[in-house]
């Protein structure tokens, strides 16, 4: 893992960026994002935004996270009354439109472009192909109490990483966005679509990352996970190994090891850069009665020993 991939994220003001995008101009010209500008995140307070955003379409995706406020939002043909704690994700292909309809306009965004995962190999990380960022998702959620403070410590560490530049800035704010995309996930699977059958396969799979969604964030050296692998997550399902992993990989085109594998890795990085807990700690807690095999295991997947991680 190298420090040049900071390098991926232009290190340009947010007035630059906002200039740039021209979020805050009452140009006619529709927005282009920056060349250089790859990821953007603020406090809705900073830059409210007063007054009404006529039909355009944008250049960048945007996930927006309003905690006090209130205004009616629309994208393509569906029009949403927003009041309170809500979350939404915005992608750039679909005509929407803003009118705030309160004084107070309280919470976060962040913009985002491909840029963003240019220099990744293969574009592995790249979340654009999320299922909420696309055309024609109903992706305006209602939150609760709960759910509202979790996704605030969320935007805080976004923010935090976004205005330091420290290193491995680009995976540091990767790792958050993938946190929100999951978050929208668990909102989405909450949610019923009138109309839409799930195969069973679908179904299935959805049980499955939500039981294995539930398992996180780890909040203490006393939570340990308990589900570890392909055959435990069957047995709790009450399925067969095989037919657990067919279902799923038809569904999701992963595997249930790898995705069992990519959010043990997740969660060990978040750990490894939050907290102050010895490896071993970790380790157990994601499973690993030994300290030796998660070692090998996060160096196997991320080129570098967990100290060495943390050391960067």
């Amino acid at each position: 893992m190298s420090t040049n991939k900071n390098a991926s994220i232009g290190l340009k003001t947010i007035d630059d960026f906002h200039d740039d995008l021209l979020l805050y101009t009452r140009k006619e010209m529709i927005p282009k994002a920056p060349l250089r500008g790859s990821f953007s995140v603020q406090e809705r307070s900073e830059y409210p935004c007063h007054d009404e955003v006529k039909a355009s379409r944008r250049d960048y995706y945007k996930i927006s996270f309003f905690t006090e406020g209130s205004g009616i939002f629309t994208m393509g043909d569906d029009r949403y009354e927003i009041d309170g704690p809500t979350l939404v994700f915005i992608n750039p292909f679909e005509v929407k439109t803003w009118q705030p309809t309160s004084e107070v306009q309280e919470g976060y965004y962040c913009l985002f472009t491909d840029l963003l995962f240019e220099s990744l190999p293969n574009h592995q990380e790249n979340l654009l192909l999320h299922p909420l960022l696309q055309l024609g998702a109903k992706a305006v959620f209602p939150l609760t109490i709960e759910q509202c403070d979790y996704l605030q410590s969320i935007f805080r560490q976004l923010v935090r990483e976004y205005r330091e530049n420290a290193a491995f800035k680009q995976e540091a704010i990767l790792i958050y966005l993938k946190l929100l995309m999951l978050e929208g996930k668990r909102l989405a699977s909450q949610t019923k679509a009138p109309g839409r059958l799930l195969t069973a396969a679908q179904m299935l799979a959805h049980r499955f990352t939500d039981k294995l969604e539930k398992q996180f964030p780890i909040e203490n050296t006393q939570h340990q996970v308990s589900l570890k692998t392909a055959k435990e997550f069957a047995q709790a399902l009450n399925t067969h190994p095989n037919h657990l992993n067919a279902s799923v990989k038809q569904a999701t085109g992963r595997t249930v090891s790898e995705h069992i594998r990519q959010r043990m890795l997740l969660e060990a990085r978040l750990l490894l850069m939050h907290t102050d807990w010895q490896i071993a700690e970790i380790a157990w807690c994601l499973g690993f009665e030994d300290p030796g095999n998660f070692t090998h295991f996060f160096k196997n997947h991320n080129g570098i020993s967990p100290h060495v991680y943390r050391a960067q």
